[in-house]
């Protein structure tokens, strides 16, 4: 079918004004876009929010060339920060722990990368401009606040992708919306650690469950916060924007990946019904907690499709081939 609103701008961007963000041969949108919305203590990182549209959309800032930026209020109040580029299918992908959605943000356009796709990316709940999540959140409920962004952007039907601790967000969607998610792609995703029939070597090479006095990245014996709030101040030192971005309003966001990966998911794998429209990309020299979860997740879903990336490492999905590619075969499920 033809994608209802993915040729045309969402309604939040267009009801907003011009503003800064144009891309250039030096690739400098994601600097401008992350002194607009992420340099930590800038006063003009946060524009002040314009009255709903509808009822439902705040508008922060729109960009020339493609590239709309919204904030949607969810029904309990919450608000979810995202970016649109692009026209065609709509794709909405999730970032992995500790990052943002500025992360999709490459130096060259989506329109000439991958032409047909419209990216939205938003920053999951306790990350970049997104509300922090509340207590007990699930991935169930990151399905339905999923759905409420569709509805508000008027995709009654959409693909979804999520990288890394992105990538449960994304299967959530998969299990949970199955008459509106087309096609999911989950790029070097976190499998589900507690799984009753996960293989041993699976929670023995994930790093966050060893001894802390084995390794820096052991949270065994380490207190959680503490660990997140180093990673935290880190980040805004090193001023990255993708990752500046995803820290400036706390570490709750990583904490909620922390620690939902390593409960009993709130769905169950098992109960997606894509079949091929399942990819789960994978590369060669990914980290060697993903490199097992793979096969053991394709293993639970029937039909699902593995794809491995030679030479690509835990980021390969930031080389705009690679991106392409796995756009390019969500949107041939369209």
């Amino acid at each position: 079918p033809a994608p209802a609103a993915g040729a045309a701008p969402p309604p939040a961007a267009a009801a907003c004004g011009g503003g800064p963000g144009r891309r250039d041969g030096q690739g400098s949108l994601l600097a401008a876009s992350a002194q607009q919305l992420s340099t930590p203590g800038s006063t003009s990182a946060a524009p002040a929010p314009r009255p709903p549209v509808g009822g439902a959309v705040l508008c922060e800032s729109a960009a020339r060339g493609g590239l709309s930026y919204g904030t949607c209020k969810l029904r309990d109040g919450r608000l979810l920060a995202y970016h649109v580029e692009g026209s065609g299918v709509p794709v909405i992908v999730f970032h992995g722990m500790g990052s943002s959605r500025l992360t999709w943000l490459g130096t060259e356009p989506l329109s000439e990368i991958c032409p047909g796709v419209q990216l939205v990316a938003i920053d999951r709940p306790g990350y970049g401009g997104s509300s922090p999540p509340p207590l007990g959140y699930s991935y169930s409920d990151f399905a339905r606040d999923v759905a409420e962004l569709a509805d508000h952007l008027r995709l009654p039907r959409f693909c979804v992708a999520g990288h890394s601790s992105g990538g449960p967000y994304a299967l959530a969607a998969a299990a949970l919306l199955p008459g509106r998610v087309v096609a999911c792609a989950a790029i070097s995703s976190d499998a589900p650690y507690s799984h009753l029939a996960a293989p041993p070597e699976l929670r023995e090479a994930d790093d966050f469950n060893q001894p802390a006095v084995l390794s820096d990245s052991g949270l065994y014996g380490q207190e959680p916060r503490a660990f997140a709030e180093g990673m935290r101040r880190s980040a805004l030192e090193k001023g990255a924007p993708a990752k500046a971005h995803a820290w400036k309003s706390g570490i709750d966001g990583w904490l909620l990946d922390f620690m939902l990966e390593r409960l009993p998911w709130s769905f169950r794998l098992e109960s997606i019904t894509l079949g091929p429209r399942l990819s789960i990309w994978v590369g060669s020299e990914d980290v060697e907690a993903i490199k097992i979860g793979t096969p053991f997740m394709q293993s639970l879903v029937s039909g699902s499709q593995v794809r491995v990336v030679q030479g690509g490492n835990h980021g390969f999905k930031s080389d705009p081939k690679h991106l392409a590619a796995i756009l390019t075969e969500l949107s041939q499920h369209w």
